[in-house]
């Protein structure tokens, strides 16, 4: 019974609110790490990020503890340099954040069921 409530409460992303009480970034689950690339896999949908401004061709910020990344939203791993952060919607159209030619789970330090910030565009724009 204990698992089936945790994982219930990781599948979903639910926005964080900012002092102003408006969204502005999404706290999304370590699904899954790939075994070969260390590729993270998240529960955050194509739906939801597109209706935070999050669509191909966006670069947006992924955060996880002190660590923060700015992953492109492309539509396949070459679309950024070797080296470079790179996120992809998985078949199963969730969001999957990786390194090209990398391995972002290690890089981050996260594991399954960790969870990461993901800050909407707008959001990013501000702070800069």
């Amino acid at each position: 019974m204990k698992t089936a409530t945790i994982f219930l409460l990781l599948a979903f992303a639910s926005p964080t609110l900012a002092d102003d009480h408006e969204p502005s970034e999404l706290l999304v689950t370590v699904l899954r790490i790939s075994e070969e690339y260390a590729n993270v896999n998240t529960s955050v949908n194509d739906t939801t990020l597109a209706e935070h401004g999050i669509v191909h061709g966006v670069t947006f910020t992924a955060r996880f503890r002190d660590r923060t990344v700015n992953p492109f939203l492309g539509k396949d791993y070459s679309d950024v340099p070797r080296g470079d952060w790179v996120a992809l919607i998985e078949d199963d159209h969730k969001l999957q954040i990786a390194i090209s030619y990398g391995h972002a789970a290690t890089d981050l330090g996260c594991t399954v069921g960790d969870t990461l910030f993901i800050s909407f565009p707008e959001a990013v724009e501000e702070e800069e």
